[in-house]
């Protein structure tokens, strides 16, 4: 099943600084990233976009030689910590099941599903930036925010906490993003050597899963859009600021320029962000996942779970279908692991977007989408509007948070 950003990219023009642009209402579109595209197969009972002859299967051991003597061409990438990557070229959705069935070591097998991106109505845009403190001077209600000068009085963030965007990548080089953009610090650039001898070469500033390269340099605008309502730095006279000042964004780039990847690289990309944590030390506080889908990924569920068991906050977008996510799922807005937190979106009068989903039980809280004005690739600013751009807010506040309490589970956040 294809899945999408949540978030509006129709037209975007780079703008100067404090300018914000109209954005016309776009269909949704499922995009390809693999050569011929997504191929739809039935896969038990549903019809769901994946990437020709590719699955991603769980196994008790790697699978060896012997596993994959009866298909032609068949080739496996790890994926870490159990899972890989099976390329099978003309096997059928029934053979790979019979296939995972005779063979003992493999836990679960699912398709590589495709994901991809969502084009979405962006309202009339502000040239302040109103999520961080609206005074109600223009169109809206006063105090519609997350009041954030409030929460400034106690910290501005800090770059000793982490935050990973997995998304379309981060611009690194914007002069807006460029300090708080988070440097692995066992790495050295450009020495085509795996220092710290996590399986990633010279990933100094995170990792492209799209391409395979240590290069998450976003061609997209999505992620840098996101990374800026973060962390864009604060108190440099320039620009936006995010609603960390100080901060370390972790970029993992999963979708390609045309905003379309898939979910063995959305796996990889979670996986990454827990290894750095949990066995390198890098302090990963949450994961910004501003996209989503209509169907469940095993791998991805089992992938966030263990990261939530690694410590690290899993924020995700609620989806712009304007549905009740208790009645149509959407995820991983509606995994129950209690690591996720679904956001929806809320414009300047404090009410749900007209675009947002909801959900009583499914959805657990709201925060600015509407015209959101943040950083895009080229040291540019633009406005988009979605749940992809209330989400950052969030994860935002949780870096805030683990800033100003140090010591604080990522329960007791």
């Amino acid at each position: 099943q294809a899945m999408h950003h949540r978030s509006s990219r129709a037209q975007r023009r780079r703008t100067p600084p404090l300018r914000i642009d109209c954005e016309r209402l776009e269909p949704r579109r499922c995009l390809a990233t693999a050569a011929g595209g997504p191929q739809r197969i039935d896969w038990h009972g549903e019809q769901v976009d994946v990437r020709c002859g590719a699955w991603i299967v769980r196994t008790e051991r790697p699978l060896a030689a012997a596993d994959l003597a009866g298909g032609l061409g068949w080739r496996t990438t790890p994926l870490g910590d159990g899972c890989e990557l099976l390329v099978a070229p003309g096997v059928s959705a029934e053979g790979m099941r019979a296939w995972a069935g005779r063979t003992q070591t493999i836990v679960s097998i699912e398709p590589d599903r495709a994901l991809s991106t969502l084009a979405i109505p962006n309202d009339a845009s502000f040239g302040t930036l109103w999520g961080l403190n609206n005074s109600g001077r223009s169109p809206g209600v006063g105090n519609s925010d997350i009041n954030a000068p409030e929460a400034w009085e106690t910290t501005t963030g800090s770059r000793s906490v982490v935050v990973a965007v997995i998304d379309s990548g981060v611009d690194y080089t914007h002069p807006d993003l460029a300090a708080n953009v988070w440097t692995n610090p066992r790495e050295v650039a450009g020495d085509g050597i795996d220092n710290d001898a996590n399986g990633f070469v010279d990933d100094v500033r995170g990792w492209d899963f799209a391409n395979a390269d240590a290069d998450p340099m976003d061609d997209d605008g999505h992620g840098t859009h996101v990374s800026g309502t973060i962390g864009a730095v604060g108190n440099n006279a320039i620009g936006v600021t995010g609603v960390n000042w100080r901060v370390s964004i972790m970029g993992l780039k999963f979708l390609d320029a045309e905003g379309n990847g898939y979910t063995s690289d959305a796996v990889a990309a979670v996986k990454y962000a827990t290894r750095m944590r949990r066995d390198f030390g890098a302090n990963v506080v949450a994961i910004n996942a501003s996209w989503g889908g209509e169907t469940r990924s095993t791998a991805l569920a089992n992938a966030i779970a263990a990261a939530g068991r690694a410590g690290i906050l899993f924020v995700t977008a609620a989806g712009n279908e304007s549905s009740n996510n208790d009645r149509t799922p959407s995820y991983p807005a509606n995994l129950s692991d209690d690591s996720v937190i679904a956001v929806a979106a809320t414009n300047h009068s404090n009410r749900l977007a007209a675009f947002s989903n909801y959900g009583s039980t499914t959805v657990d809280l709201a925060a600015p989408g509407v015209g959101i004005l943040s950083t895009v690739p080229g040291g540019g600013y633009a406005s988009f509007s979605g749940t992809s751009m209330a989400t950052p807010y969030v994860t935002g506040t949780v870096a805030l948070m683990a800033a100003a309490n140090p010591r604080a589970t990522a329960a007791e956040i």
